[in-house]
């Protein structure tokens, strides 16, 4: 073999060896050292699942003392992508940057459940028993954490979010039920089009086995049209006005580099939104990626928290403005 060919193999060699690398990153990582949260692993019984359901919760590290005794939380709920679980958002950097900015008092103390909606129930309630996963979010978990923590019942101190799968999930399940939460937002949320034809025309991922059956072990094989509309974004947005949502507080998210071309949906949810008035911030970040593996989450998630924050403590607007950037009003928030 002539060197030239040789020094070429070696160097796709190492290329590959370090890409591979670069994918396993974190996935082995060791547990965060957290300063001023607490976090467990629980479980309860769920109605939605006819049997037990897990979920993770951080609470602030004096939670539990005398002073805070007649203390409510504001509630976050987050919701895990698909081939997850409640606690990627802890293993993966979520945690640590929740604690880091609880400690630099850029977000106020909260109760922050990662709820499990196992890994390809997109938040719907699926067909048989014990996939009721909307009803699982929306009921069994909402009641379960309003009687075992001190969180406050006023639906501007509850906010939801995701990633992925679990924003589409989030988004879904704050626009049907805009009473019970103040706020909602989204990283690289699953949109997808308005009708199944569509799909492989803007979707090239699905046009594999593996890609399709992401979506056939939810909505069906051959895919269910009348459940795809029936949980669709962009036709439940389409039915929507916004004194619909009572000011309800939408943050939207997207990498211009998604590997699933989500950014060209929540492109096309975030036109429909401004089309119909209806407030939210909207942010399309250059690079990164779809998730925690690229560093998108690492980017766009304590801008994330910190608008949720700022909304807790009354700092900012119903909506906000569409056209905001990651970063602004950032501050000191009361603990």
């Amino acid at each position: 073999m002539n060197r030239p060919l040789t020094c070429l193999l070696v160097t796709i060699s190492l290329l590959i060896s370090s890409l591979s690398a670069q994918g396993r990153r974190g996935r082995n990582s060791p547990p965060p050292t957290l300063e001023h949260l607490d976090f467990s692993d629980e479980t309860f019984a769920s109605k939605a699942l006819d049997g037990a359901a897990k979920y993770g919760v951080f609470l602030p590290k004096d939670y539990g003392a005398e002073e805070n005794a007649d203390r409510n939380y504001p509630l976050v709920i987050w919701l895990h992508g698909m081939n997850e679980d409640h606690r990627r958002f802890y293993t993966r950097g979520g945690g640590q940057m929740l604690d880091d900015l609880t400690g630099k008092g850029e977000i106020p103390k909260m109760v922050f459940v990662c709820a499990n909606g196992d890994r390809s129930s997109f938040y719907i309630n699926g067909k048989g028993p014990g996939r009721a996963y909307e009803d699982l979010i929306r009921e069994d978990l909402l009641e379960h954490i309003e009687s075992t923590y001190r969180v406050s019942a006023e639906r501007s101190q509850r906010a939801i979010t995701g990633v992925s799968m679990g924003g589409y999930g989030a988004l879904k399940i704050a626009l049907k039920n805009p009473d019970a939460f103040g706020a909602v937002a989204t990283h690289s949320a699953a949109v997808l089009p308005r009708s199944v034809e569509e799909l492989e025309r803007n979707f090239p991922w699905v046009q594999n086995r593996r890609g399709r059956g992401l979506l056939t072990s939810v909505f069906g094989d051959p895919l269910d049209e009348e459940l795809w509309k029936q949980e669709n974004l962009l036709l439940l947005v389409d039915g929507l006005e916004d004194q619909d949502l009572d000011d309800l507080r939408i943050c939207l998210g997207a990498s211009d580099q998604d590997r699933y071309r989500f950014d060209i949906s929540n492109t096309e949810l975030h036109e429909l939104l401004e089309e119909k008035g209806i407030e939210h911030n909207w942010t399309l970040t250059e690079g990164g990626g779809h998730s925690w593996g690229s560093g998108y989450m690492q980017t766009a998630l304590p801008d994330t928290l910190r608008f949720l924050g700022m909304g807790f403590a009354g700092k900012s607007s119903a909506g906000g403005s569409p056209e905001q950037k990651a970063g602004e009003g950032k501050g000191k928030l009361p603990n």
